[in-house]
């Protein structure tokens, strides 16, 4: 009996990464990656830790990776293979397919019944018509400012260091530092305001004083 596992595999491998080849992605694992001077698209293709020999299930998740958050704020060489799991604006397909806050979380299914041409057609259009239009939005790092600004405003939060960061790395001083003044008034613990404030010195700011 053929595993599901290796249909997996298959798919990742011939349909996949194909596609994404044709838009300059490079592979690693089930990890894929186009990368820009500034930044990076990612994406991991996730399988669930509930498989079975016979019932498979995996989703595609996407996530840009910022170069310039490297030294400044996680204080670590770049990757050379920038990951989804690193990245800021962690989507998964459901969130970028969802018209509204209320969505299903959507898995592809693996199982001995399952029409493979259609699920590898639908995999192909999720990212051809969803996943590389929603990634085309980002040029520029601005751009990138940009998606976590909308992000907020619909009440999604990233890290909040992240776009003080990333104004500071765009030339907008000023913007960095409210940035991190407001963060840091908005601390609930003594470690978040000592670390907001080593941010903060690193880019140059006293946020401490009035």
């Amino acid at each position: 009996m053929v595993k599901m596992k290796d249909v997996f595999k298959q798919i990742v491998k011939e349909i996949i990464a194909p596609t994404l080849k044709n838009h300059r992605f490079k592979k690693k694992g089930n990890n894929f990656v186009r990368t820009f001077s500034e930044f990076s698209w990612t994406i991991n293709v996730q399988s669930s830790s509930w498989n079975t020999s016979e019932n498979l299930a995996f989703t595609i998740n996407t996530g840009i990776s910022v170069e310039s958050l490297y030294g400044t704020y996680y204080q670590y060489v770049p990757p050379k293979f920038p990951l989804e799991v690193d990245s800021v604006m962690r989507l998964r397909i459901s969130e970028l397919k969802s018209t509204s806050d209320q969505h299903e979380d959507i898995w592809y299914k693996l199982t001995p019944t399952t029409n493979l041409d259609d699920l590898t057609e639908q995999i192909k259009q999720d990212i051809e018509k969803i996943i590389i239009p929603y990634f085309q939005q980002f040029q520029s790092l601005q751009d990138v400012i940009q998606g976590l600004e909308k992000r907020e405003v619909q009440g999604y939060h990233e890290n909040p260091h992240v776009l003080a960061v990333l104004y500071h790395e765009c030339g907008d001083r000023e913007a960095a530092k409210e940035r991190l003044k407001s963060v840091f008034a908005e601390c609930g613990t003594d470690l978040e305001r000592q670390e907001t404030k080593e941010l903060a010195e690193r880019l140059g700011f006293e946020i401490t004083k009035s």
